[in-house]
């Protein structure tokens, strides 16, 4: 199968070694016709490479792999890391060798296309195709290593000037491996770096090198990592390297001259003779691992960044023994671990792992099942949480849903989740009050929503909550949100405010509860079977709750969280509800959106303060009827509802007025025929949320209210439990007005 590769010329079985086979392989590279007739391109690939083909013992379930000659030049790049006693190894594909073999399915098919890779990378590398200036600067391969350095990559090359020189950043690390095992062969480690700069200190009060032992195999504690970078040319201009060297670093010789190379050899036996001193009268009883990372300033950007300094992590290990002449048991032969980078945990990282689009700071207002899963879902999106609230505890019953695990129990809720945001590169504030009376104090309502965050999530599912925003955002400058599960989490919804929190969450329930259509969707809102459950957690005590897995809830709580995310990203003019429901027996869910026009808003006559707030929806209907009794006057029932804590009174529903109802140019009198039964119909439809709230009548003049409707206005009081409003619409305006009690008599 090889030799019948295009470029094969020749081959021959090497030998076979406890089932494992190694085959040489002579492939013909092309390149141009001048390098032809030198016989090798001026990069030192031959026209003519011998390859050494290895198929492990379990082939074809691992795929062959294969090696250069050992003197194939190294400062190519696409060469997998090995020390300079092994022979080079090409890096074929950007990806899983193994899946890139198995997706083939016969395994001749797989090693030809393997072969195949080998004579592009082999064409390439001939003519110093291998790096393409377009894409980028290729970063030092590092593929299969096993030590890691994680730091903030930003921060790190932030620290890199013209000068040259080096910086100590505080760091923690995880050592796996016997304590008399090296770094590179029996022990892997783990540096995590943070983004402090730290001087250089040992001391026995100190914790910048204090270690643990939570195992026989397994050291951790505090260490340092060092940043080098290159010194300026004599000239003054910075130090480029342009000259790729695959990683073939060992110990502590290779690295003194890998940063001689890079221009960093001053920086670091500054850096090494430095943490000398800072152990001059210390002892270690373990070895502790030292990140070192050099800084190459190389002649373009690196693929896929901006900026042309590319980091190339170690780790060494220092020990502090008694009697010691040096950190460094073996000098320039201690051994030195190639580290791959990662990231250093942050919320940059996560907004880019996961895709997502910047927002703003966020102030999550309830952090039990719902609200905790909305909060992380968050925070490893990378989105900003400026302040959670909540004055709950957790509670073993907590944990059938919650985000967070019993280790957290007892805390209060938001205080547990602020713990664990923590992690996550998030600092929010933090406040356990009784929100629904805190957000009533202007002072209080700052502190839970701070200025710096731009939308409120209000997660409790307490009515008293919602009204309590209503009041705290007129001294905040926030938008709100809501969001709740129903129906024992088969439905949920997320409200979204509009611009100057018109429509307001009162406003959208209201809303949600006069326009929900879908009879499935009203079942299970509405349904006192399916409704809210009181669930016994405890002797003597019981909780309101909703019977449902933690799958399900995750669930949901995921959809609400791109609801929100989506709806955060648009601009705050119209409000929305957003309405799930998930088929039975299924995960599948349908997501529907109603966007809601600005609410109408007026001070009720005669109300004491009152305010009406009209749906535009409504408002048009009303215009409608009008415009078809344009001879005459017409009205009819008004459903909404009411908050005396507010005093605001919610009109999102009309009824006709009852057939035998009198319309004439300059009165309109309410019929009585099928009324109440009409008013209780809608009212039961509605889950028993919208009420008569009152009437409406037109005028065909642009005139206030008369006499006749204030004594109308008295007659509506007396026959319906207060508030009862009398709305007037006029050719160019809504009117309201309401008999107060000197006006009833």
């Amino acid at each position: 199968m090889a030799l019948r590769h295009p470029e094969s010329r020749g081959g021959e079985l090497i030998g076979i070694l406890d089932g494992a086979a190694q085959l040489r392989l002579n492939m013909n590279v092309e390149m141009p016709l001048d390098m032809k007739v030198d016989g090798k391109s001026p990069f030192g690939v031959q026209r003519l490479e011998p390859i050494d083909v290895w198929l492990p013992a379990d082939y074809p379930w691992s795929p062959p792999r294969f090696t250069l000659r050992q003197d194939f030049p190294r400062d190519l790049s696409h060469l997998q890391p090995d020390s300079l006693d092994k022979p080079p190894r090409p890096c074929l594909l950007d990806g899983s060798l193994e899946e890139f073999f198995a997706q083939f399915g016969l395994a001749e098919a797989g090693a030809f296309h393997m072969i195949e890779q080998l004579a592009i990378w082999l064409r390439r590398a001939a003519v110093g195709g291998l790096i393409d200036p377009l894409q980028g600067w290729e970063p030092t391969m590092r593929r299969d290593i096993a030590d890691m350095v994680s730091l903030d990559s930003n921060h790190a090359r932030g620290l890199v000037d013209r000068k040259g020189g080096w910086a100590v950043l505080g760091s923690t690390f995880l050592r796996c491996g016997p304590v008399e095992g090296e770094v590179g062969a029996e022990v892997q480690t783990w540096v995590l770096a943070s983004t402090e700069q730290v001087p250089l200190r040992n001391k026995p009060e100190g914790r910048q090198f204090a270690v643990s032992r939570p195992g026989a195999d397994l050291i951790s504690g505090g260490t340092v990592t060092a940043i080098v970078w290159p010194d300026k040319k004599g000239n003054g201009s910075p130090t480029i390297s342009d000259r790729y060297f695959p990683e073939t670093v060992s110990n502590m010789h290779d690295l003194f001259e890998r940063a001689s190379a890079l221009g960093c050899e001053r920086g670091l036996r500054g850096f090494v003779e430095n943490l000398e001193r800072a152990f001059s009268n210390m002892t270690h009883v373990v070895p502790v691992p030292v990140g070192v990372v050099l800084c190459a300033r190389r002649p373009f950007h690196l693929i896929g960044e901006t900026s042309p300094i590319e980091l190339i992590p170690y780790v060494v290990e220092i020990r502090a023994e008694p009697n010691r002449t040096s950190l460094l048991r073996k000098g320039n032969g201690e051994p030195v671990a190639p580290a791959v980078h990662r990231e250093r945990l942050s919320r940059a990282l996560l907004q880019e792992v996961s895709g997502a689009r910047e927002q703003k700071p966020i102030a999550l207002l309830g952090c039990g099942s719902v609200g905790s899963k909305i909060g992380m879902h968050f925070a490893r999106s990378g989105q900003v949480i400026a302040a959670l609230a909540d004055s709950g505890w957790l509670q073993p019953h907590n944990m059938a849903r919650h985000a967070l695990s019993a280790s957290h129990m007892p805390t209060n809720k938001a205080k547990a989740l602020a713990t664990e945001l923590s992690l996550l590169d998030q600092s929010p504030s933090v406040h356990t009050e009784d929100l629904a009376r805190a957000l009533r104090d202007p002072k209080a309502a700052k502190l839970i929503i701070p200025s710096v965050a731009k939308a409120i999530v209000n997660a409790t599912a307490s009515l008293t909550v919602r009204e309590g925003l209503a009041v705290a955002s007129k001294s905040v400058n926030a938008r709100v949100f809501e969001t709740a599960l129903f129906g024992r989490g088969r439905g949920a919804y997320v409200l979204a405010s509009g611009h100057n929190n018109n429509p307001t969450a009162s406003d959208l329930i209201a809303e949600l509860y006069a326009t929900i259509g879908d009879e499935e969707a009203r079942r299970l809102m509405f349904d006192p079977n399916e409704g809210l459950t009181r669930i016994q957690i405890g002797q003597g005590c019981g909780s309101l709750s909703m019977p449902m897995s933690d799958a399900r809830l995750s669930g949901m709580s995921a959809g609400i969280a791109e609801v929100l995310s989506n709806c955060m990203a648009e601009p705050k003019t119209k409000g929305s509800i957003h309405l799930a429901i998930s088929e039975p027996g299924t995960p599948t869910t349908i997501w529907t959106r109603q966007e809601v026009l600005p609410f109408l808003e007026m001070e009720i006559a005669g109300g004491g303060g009152w305010t009406l707030r009209l749906s535009q929806r409504v408002a048009d209907q009303i215009r409608s009827e009008v415009a078809m009794w344009s001879a005459v006057e017409t009205g009819g029932i008004i459903m909404g509802v009411a908050s005396a804590r507010l005093k605001v009174v919610t009109a999102v529903d009309i009824l006709p007025a009852p057939p035998d109802s009198q319309r004439a140019a300059g009165h309109f009198l309410l019929g009585t025929q099928g009324l109440q039964a009409a008013i209780e119909a809608r009212h039961l439809q509605s889950g028993q949320t919208l009420f008569d709230i009152g009437t409406w009548h037109s005028h065909l003049a642009d005139e206030g209210a008369s006499q006749t409707d204030w004594t109308t206005a008295a007659k509506l009081a007396a026959e319906r439990a207060p508030p009862s409003v009398l709305v007037i619409v006029t050719p160019k305006r809504f009117l309201a007005i309401m008999a107060s009690e000197n006006r009833r008599g």
